[in-house]
């Protein structure tokens, strides 16, 4: 089919949740050893390979700890997870103490954990992961047999047990947890399976909490890119925008190019120019392409965006996803945790004839975001360990709060999702809302509203932190302290 031709680069931006920006070079500058940061103590903890069998079996999980500076005024463990399900936690943790985004305030109070989640780092199977996507991407071999044998033991709900684990050999209490993305889904299982071990939990940009297999999370995700090209496109202002818009997409669809006054438009540029108009604002793409998208729109000519693109494909706009082994790992860890945690399984029949659930839900990207992720679980075959829903508030919880974080337009976890899990978690929910601002992932990023609360509530969870709006509108309300140069760790990860 034609929209075959979007694969491969189109693919990656879609899976690293539309994030583009900063080179490989500037990535590993800014690395933290992956091994131990400098600035932690790390270990090995022994768990059981599958917690059915807590005989059996054993696998390491590697975890770094950095001290908390105020002794006598100590708190707890404050556990990081950056997302994916693709991301280390180790040397992210690392990285961000290094670059003095955690407030010294949580510093003092907390010990900063970081746990390497299985298949992720130096924990168990990610060696297994990536020898078999290295294999793959080289024509040598698959992944299938390695998600026969390891898939089981990398869903969600097990690592949630390694977390309460690590917790308990830490000789806490409670848990205190800031989970980005994906890792919302850890916390927000956590606060069902162990409510009485909460202290603390943020839920930063969240999963959402009742979908029940991929192509739900999927669909949910084109609503997602079409209320951000709304936004950005001022379809308010401009209603004749979003038609020819439309007509642009179901032209390339057909089959045909798009003729422009002054050329053809190709259906590879008009996907790319698609993707990027959902880039986050960190990136720097959007803000490339669009006066000659908006030329195209509103004057229809195409050349000024045809070169924009052109330049954006020479350089490799999409650096994000490199090809490297630890994103062949990646993608590979995130095939398994998606589809290991999957609820209701669809066969491969009602995923390929899932499309016009995709186009009811965005007709503008709907065909685009059913091509690029509808078959990820297309003939699994390892045993799954399905997640539940969290539709409620856990009877354990109490009185505890749960800080909730969501952007209105965020291009990876839509703002639905947010107040889908606020609505979960009900009065013991609170959302604070990042509105005017295209990006993914917020808590110390920069956005002094939302680190002023993320702090005040891990200090103190017992004050109610009111429902609030944080307006990212001008500059001057970000301090733009983290950039495409020394990317945040939840905004590089292959996955949500």
């Amino acid at each position: 089919m034609m929209y075959r031709l979007v694969s491969g680069l189109l693919a990656s931006l879609f899976l690293a949740g539309c994030n583009s920006g900063g080179s490989d070079d500037q990535f590993a500058k800014n690395r933290v050893d992956s091994i131990c940061p400098v600035n932690m103590e790390c270990g090995f903890m022994s768990v059981p390979k599958s917690y059915a069998d807590e005989t059996g079996e054993q696998v390491n999980i590697h975890y770094g700890v950095h001290k908390a500076q105020d002794p006598a005024n100590r708190i707890g463990i404050l556990v990081f997870n950056f997302g994916g399900p693709s991301a280390a936690a180790v040397g992210g943790v690392g990285l961000m103490i290094n670059n003095y985004w955690i407030p010294q305030d949580i510093l003092n109070r907390f010990d900063i954990v970081g746990i390497d989640p299985r298949g992720t780092g130096q924990s168990a199977f990610a060696s297994e992961l990536t020898e078999c996507a290295v294999a793959e991407s080289e024509g040598d071999g698959d992944c299938t047999a390695t998600f026969t044998q390891v898939a089981p033991f990398l869903g969600s709900n097990t690592v949630v047990k390694d977390i309460d684990r690590l917790r308990a050999m830490l000789g806490e209490e409670k848990l205190n947890f800031l989970g980005y993305s994906y890792g919302t889904r850890l916390g927000s299982l956590y606060a069902k399976m162990f409510p009485e071990r909460v202290r603390a939990i943020v839920l930063d940009s969240p999963m959402s909490p009742t979908d029940a297999n991929n192509v739900e999370i999927r669909i949910g995700n084109a609503a997602g890119y079409e209320k951000i090209a709304g936004f950005r496109l001022e379809y308010d202002k401009k209603p004749n925008r979003k038609v020819h818009y439309q007509t642009i997409v179901d032209t390339l669809f057909s089959g045909n190019s798009y003729q422009a006054i002054d050329g053809a438009l190709t259906f590879k540029q008009g996907s790319s120019a698609l993707n990027l108009t959902v880039a986050r604002e960190s990136s720097g793409d959007w803000s490339d392409i669009s006066p000659g998208l908006i030329n195209l729109l509103d004057k229809y000519m195409a050349a000024e965006l045809k070169e924009a693109l052109s330049l954006k494909l020479a350089s490799g706009y999409n650096k994000h996803y490199s090809g490297s082994e630890d994103d062949l790992r990646g993608n590979a860890l995130f095939k398994a945790v998606v589809c290991t945690d999957e609820r209701t399984h669809l066969s491969d029949s009602e995923i390929d004839t899932s499309d016009d659930r995709y186009k009811a839900e965005s007709s503008l990207y709907g065909m685009l975001t059913y091509v690029q992720t509808a078959e990820l679980c297309k003939g699994w075959s390892a045993l799954r360990d399905p997640i539940p829903a969290i539709t409620e508030k856990p009877l354990g919880l109490g009185d505890k709060q749960i800080l909730i974080i969501g952007g209105q337009y965020d291009p990876a976890t839509p703002y639905t999702w947010a107040e889908a899990m606020a609505a979960s978690f009900g009065s013991s929910a609170s959302l604070v809302t990042v509105d005017n601002y295209v990006d993914h992932g917020f808590s110390y990023s920069g956005i002094g509203c939302v680190d002023q609360s993320t702090t005040a509530y891990l200090l103190d969870p017992t004050q109610n932190i009111a429902d609030n709006t944080c307006d990212v509108s001008s500059v001057s309300a970000k301090k733009f302290a983290v950039t495409p140069d020394t990317p945040h760790p939840a905004k590089d990860v292959i996955g949500w």
